[in-house]
């Protein structure tokens, strides 16, 4: 990075003063009035919200919302929570805590328990929590083969070409495109791991990073070596304590044995939703507001610092050491993919399936009563609600299949108290950049709040939204739109 980045040298001065802005402003050479608006912008800087707090998730909007809301003090954006749901946070002034069984577990000590995880090959026997661990489960073998000379940078990408690897993270462009972009791109160029997961429904990154981050931290080094970036950074979630302790504590033990031949640091991500927005992302690592850059020029081309910058999702990543494992046709014939299932299961939790399996079959790996489900959140809150069951989970299809969230709600369930949530998550996380999406997302809180069923009206919002300069707007109104059909095909 070519200068101190403005949001560690905040956190390092938490609580903040009006002399610790104007120091790290100083350190990170940015104008105090940049430093001030990026402390009104993210909530740590803002003041977190204090008490015991319910996680607004798809699953506690079914849940009987307004009866789980008089226990608390107030409510809490999604945090991978959702196989858990309805639970609830405590803040005590900087403190933060999940209540879990009874306990109040720190966020620094909170991990996804392990026995929700359901795979086999991105997915460990157990928590990998150590080298030793790691490597007696075959670990780090691509990676000392790239380093030993035995497996070139071209012969990695062609291999993940071959896979057919599209992005994991919502989007689904091709992995080897972006890569090859990069390795072309000229010196200092950059890896970023998007661990920023903030999308309603998902945890299958947040789980990966708490219990296999040796496997992500492989497969960050691994494209890092094949593009030629000169440093490895992991964007994390801000919650995710634990996750980003556990990756610390990785990277040293790598650094330790001699295997860590590209620097690697954690950074700790801003906070919103739009930071999973890659150049919102971006932005916020120099020191700015989160908001999306006009594209192009895209990351590849001009990312971090205006330098050729690979952005990947974690799962995206930590396929890489598999596919190089099982070699890429074999990894294609029966591609896994990580699935988010929670809501009205018997045994909700992280399922790995292959690319191609059933809605309804998915599903009944989670133990639904099929023939019990009124309909099924695909995607998070930029998807889309289906009553499809035979619908093939796989990637460009006629429904999203976003990361791979999929929250079931029996035929009790109130679809538009659910809806009503999503809207105001939407309307909440709209950082304001453009007209479109704090205008579209505000405005269709008062129609799903008033339960407007106008397809004219309807359409009059997505048009609108449409024009949104990201995905956040964009998106925005496809579950509405969707509610609509599922509710036309009853």
């Amino acid at each position: 990075m070519d200068k101190p980045s403005l949001l560690p040298l905040l956190d390092a001065r938490l609580p903040l003063t009006e002399e610790g802005i104007a120091e790290a402003a100083r350190l990170a050479g940015v104008p105090l009035a940049q430093a001030w608006g990026v402390v009104r912008y993210y909530p740590r800087y803002r003041g977190l919200p204090q008490g015991r707090l319910l996680v607004d998730d798809p699953v506690a909007r079914a849940r009987g919302f307004a009866r789980l809301l008089e226990g608390a003090d107030g409510t809490h954006p999604p945090l991978g929570l959702e196989a858990l749901s309805p639970i609830h946070v405590r803040i005590e002034g900087r403190e933060r805590y999940v209540e879990y069984q009874g306990h109040r577990v720190p966020f620094r000590e909170f991990r996804l328990p392990f026995h929700l995880g359901h795979g086999e090959r991105l997915l460990p026997p157990e928590p990998i929590l150590d080298l030793a661990a790691y490597e007696r489960i075959g670990g780090l073998q691509a990676l000392r083969s790239l380093l030993g000379g035995r497996l070139s940078p071209h012969d990695l990408i062609q291999a993940v070409e071959e896979a057919g690897l599209l992005g994991r993270g919502g989007a689904a462009f091709p992995t080897h495109i972006k890569m090859r972009a990069v390795a072309q791109g000229e010196a200092p160029k950059y890896l970023v791991v998007n661990a920023d997961e903030s999308e309603p429904g998902n945890f299958k990154d947040r789980f990966l990073l708490e219990h296999h981050p040796f496997l992500v931290l492989e497969g960050a080094l691994l494209a890092a070596l094949a593009t030629g970036a000169s440093r490895i950074f992991l964007y994390v979630r801000e919650e995710f304590e634990a996750a980003m302790l556990g990756l610390e504590k990785a990277v040293a033990e790598l650094k330790e044995a001699g295997l860590l031949p590209v620097p690697t640091e954690v950074f700790r991500s801003g906070g919103l939703y739009i930071c999973g927005e890659e150049t919102a992302l971006l932005e916020s690592m120099e020191g700015k507001r989160a908001e999306p850059r006009l594209k192009p020029p895209f990351p590849v081309e001009k990312g971090l610092w205006g330098r050729p910058t690979l952005v990947q999702n974690v799962e995206t990543l930590a396929s890489l050491p598999v596919i190089l494992k099982e070699g890429p046709r074999a990894w294609r014939q029966r591609e896994p993919k990580l699935f988010s299932i929670s809501g009205d299961v018997a045994r909700p939790g992280l399922y790995e399936l292959p690319l191609g399996t059933p809605l309804g079959e998915a599903l009944r790996r989670a133990g639904a009563e099929l023939g019990e489900i009124q309909a099924v959140l695909l995607g998070g809150a930029a998807g889309v609600f289906t009553k499809d069951l035979a619908f093939p989970l796989r990637y460009r299809e006629r429904l999203p299949l976003g990361a791979g969230a999929m929250v079931a709600f029996g035929k009790e369930v109130d679809l538009w108290e659910v809806l009503l949530g999503l809207a105001q998550f939407f309307r909440e996380e709209s950082c304001g950049k453009c007209f479109p999406c704090p205008l579209g997302t505000a405005v269709q809180v008062e129609m799903v709040r008033r339960r407007e069923r106008s397809k004219a009206l309807l359409q009059d919002l997505a048009q609108t939204l449409k024009g949104s300069l990201c995905g956040l707007g964009q998106s925005a109104y496809w579950a509405y739109a969707s509610l609509l059909e599922v509710e036309g095909a009853a």
